[in-house]
């Protein structure tokens, strides 16, 4: 019974056995703590500061003689700069100068700017940009982060450089470019193509002979081309021809030699039709032909003299164009009817202008609103300071917004050298007056975009940027190159660039630094088509430039 007790007392205290002696205590053990390491934490390191450039290529076209502007931007990670932040430039060919301009964007963003050497001869360059950044001015105290490295590939070409060869690629719509349908690219005449034109990727496409004789006035205004549905369409002896955008090729011809007094002049094209007014004196005509293969849709006979004209305009009412035996305009029907003949002033080389309101005829003397299908004048702004010295114009009015039609006496400028220029002025059609006139010596049709007119002026010689508000100066861009005297055709503007043609070269000059990112050996007629593609309209010779 003694044992049987004693078990029972044990296995309540939860040990396990029966015997004789003594028993030690029992105790409960106590509790255990999770021992402490005496290693070192693992700590990670801190990543590196690392400056990153965003541009994915630096790759531009410059004309031997001329500078371009290069402007790269970078990220900075995990980096900020020791009080500001300055930058020399070096590369491996020697064609970059070393001053390098740094714009503090925010938020880690900077940019560099730096230039070409104008004085690099023609060749091809392609190594590596290094910009060192500095912490102080004469750049021997370096950044955290000591320098930035970018491959660069530069071809300086001069004006009897071996072509670069075809760089032809599948044709493909750009966004927010249209057809190029009339002088100036679109009925209002603005020379604007609201694109984004990246200077790393223009590069050549096809170089061909001339497609486009010079006419006869003053200026020698050349013969503009029009572009639709991948072809462009240009006019020279005595014929109209269709050429493919893909590679220059010409695909149909419509000849006007058999006319009694043959001419031609610049076309215009609309819905898969090319529009012409060909022929002087009693064999003057409006040709509409098919756009794919040439085929005749209408011959419409106007009067005229010995007079040449610039390329018409086509809305959903009709087709309108300059001539007449004493000046004026002719309005069809896009079958080809007579809808009205406007009599205007004794001017020829011109082209109306459209809205969905009216046409606008502006001669010099005074600009004229008519409606688009009965031809009733429905307003004329005259220009008391113009003097029809010429019979001429060689140009037409922009139409800008709220009303404002802007336009100069083109022709009058070319007779600078007798003392006499001519005015950029603005009419406001809403209230019927000119606004505001500015006196200079204006060659070209002025571009516009967004409030803004760009005027290439020879005296002084400049493009000038102005406010369509009141015609004031916002800034200036003058032609680099010591030969530019002169402007060969009507600058063209995008969303971040301005295409300017001199008597030398072609150049783009970015919107907001009014620098020059890219340059090319020829001067010419300037034309952009939907698909993305420059045209530099040369006397002798056609390049077109792919913009993407």
């Amino acid at each position: 019974m003694l044992c049987r007790k004693i078990l029972v007392t044990l296995l309540a205290a939860g040990l396990a056995g029966c015997g004789g002696g003594s028993t030690p205590p029992v105790t409960e053990p106590s509790p255990t703590s999770t021992p402490t390491s005496t290693l070192s934490p693992i700590l990670t390191p801190a990543p590196a500061p690392s400056m990153s450039i965003q541009s994915d290529a630096l790759s531009r076209m410059i004309a031997q003689g001329t500078s371009i502007n290069i402007q790269l931007t970078a990220l900075a990670s995990n980096f900020t700069p020791t009080s500001t932040l300055y930058a020399s430039a070096s590369d491996t060919m020697g064609v970059l100068q070393k001053p390098v301009t740094v714009v503090d964007n925010g938020a880690g963003s900077y940019t560099f700017s730096l230039d070409t050497l104008s004085t690099a001869p023609s060749g091809h360059y392609a190594g590596t940009l290094k910009i060192k950044l500095c912490s102080d001015q004469d750049c021997k105290v370096p950044q955290a982060v000591s320098s930035i490295s970018i491959p660069y590939d530069l071809t300086i070409i001069g004006s009897n450089s071996a072509w670069l060869g075809n760089k032809i690629t599948p044709l493909a719509a750009m966004n927010g470019a249209a057809n190029w349908s009339t002088f100036q690219g679109n009925n209002a005449h603005t020379g604007y193509v609201p694109v984004e034109v990246k200077p790393d990727q223009m590069q050549p496409r096809w170089k061909r002979g001339a497609v486009s004789a010079n006419g006869t006035g003053y200026s020698s205004a050349m013969s503009s081309l029009v572009t639709s549905n991948g072809l462009f369409y240009a006019s020279m002896n005595k014929q109209l021809t269709a050429f493919k955008e893909l590679d220059g090729s010409a695909v149909w011809s419509y000849d006007v030699s058999g006319l009694e007094y043959p001419s031609v002049n610049p076309p215009a094209v609309a819905n898969g039709v090319v529009y012409m007014a060909a022929g002087q004196q009693s064999s003057t005509f409006l040709f509409a032909l098919d756009g794919t293969n040439g085929s005749l849709r209408f011959k419409a006979p106007m009067s005229a003299q010995w007079e040449d004209y610039l390329a018409p305009v086509v809305t959903d009412s009709g087709v309108y164009t300059n001539a007449g035996t004493f000046g004026g305009m002719y309005a069809f029907s896009l079958s080809g009817e007579q809808l009205f003949f406007g009599s205007l002033d004794m001017t020829d080389m011109w082209s109306p202008a459209a809205d969905n309101k009216h046409i606008y005829a502006y001669t010099g003397e005074a600009l004229t609103m008519f409606d688009p299908k009965t031809g009733v004048k429905q307003g004329t702004i005259v220009d008391s300071n113009f003097t029809n010295y010429v019979y001429q114009l060689s140009g037409a009015a922009v139409i800008g917004a709220n009303g404002g039609v802007y336009a100069a006496a083109y022709e009058n400028a070319y007779l600078s050298g007798g003392g006499i220029g001519n005015d950029l002025v603005r009419f406001d059609t809403t209230k019927g007056i000119l606004d505001w006139r500015i006196n200079g010596v204006y060659t070209k049709t002025p571009a516009y975009a967004d409030g803004v007119l760009y005027i290439p002026n020879s005296k002084p010689y400049r493009i000038e940027a102005r406010a369509e508000k009141d015609g004031a100066l916002l800034w200036q861009w003058i032609p680099p190159y010591s030969g530019d005297t002169a402007y060969f055709s009507s600058p063209i503007v995008t969303k971040n660039l301005l295409f300017v043609s001199s008597n030398l070269n072609t150049y783009a000059v970015d919107l907001r630094s009014h620098k020059v990112v890219w340059s090319y050996p020829m001067p010419g007629n300037l034309a952009l088509s939907q698909n993305g593609i420059l045209y530099i309209q040369g006397a002798d010779t056609l390049v077109a430039i792919n913009l993407k």
